[in-house]
């Protein structure tokens, strides 16, 4: 999971520069009033959340993925707050804030001991943690691409397919049955991309 999340930030990255993304900042996403420049910053604060993680405590009994997630929404005001801040001190050098921010955050990682971390939501194996840094990375660069009216930003096969699972396994916690589908088109409706009637969704 590690060397998949970062494949998936770094093809994600030059991406950005190729693009370029700098000619789009004021464009909106469809994310309340967020345009461009947010959402990019708001990939360097999710994968620098990584920096302010530490070990958990020997008895500290893990959430769940699904558990995890589920707090995203009560938070969103806060998040909001965070990445308004870390886009105010990328500045116009986004795409490089994120490259220097994910830098950290896979220094900060390898360094940090244990199975089980102390993430700001609540204790989560290290696996469980690395997904939720994937699964910002694949819903957001899809997020991406579709606000510039694009369709090929690098979101990996496998970073795809893990995210997928990961959320139809969380759909699966809180409805009790297997979600029907699968692939990109299943992620964007579990992270309420797409409208559904389904009263267990959106996820995220």
């Amino acid at each position: 999971m590690r060397t998949l999340l970062e494949k998936q930030y770094a093809v994600l990255a030059d991406w950005l520069d190729e693009v370029p993304v700098s000619a789009h900042l004021v464009e909106p996403v469809g994310l309340g009033d967020w345009t461009i420049r947010e959402l990019v910053a708001h990939l360097g604060l999710g994968i620098g959340l990584a920096r302010f993680v530490s070990s958990a405590a020997p008895d500290a009994v893990p959430l769940s993925f699904g558990e995890y997630v589920r707090a995203y929404p009560p938070a969103a005001g806060q998040i909001a707050a965070m990445t308004r801040d870390i886009s105010a001190e990328f500045g116009d050098d986004l795409v490089g804030g994120f490259r220097r921010t994910a830098t950290e955050a896979f220094a900060a990682l390898d360094a940090l001991p244990g199975d089980v971390l102390q993430a700001r939501r609540g204790p989560i194996t290290r696996q469980d943690f690395l997904m939720t840094r994937l699964v910002e990375l694949v819903v957001h660069g899809d997020d991406l691409q579709r606000a510039m009216g694009r369709a090929d930003a690098p979101l990996l096969p496998g970073a795809v397919e893990a995210v997928g699972c990961a959320l139809a396994e969380a759909y699966q916690q809180r409805a009790g049955v297997a979600p029907a589908s699968g692939g990109l088109d299943w992620i964007r409706r579990a992270a309420g991309r797409v409208a559904d009637t389904d009263p267990h969704l959106p996820l995220l």
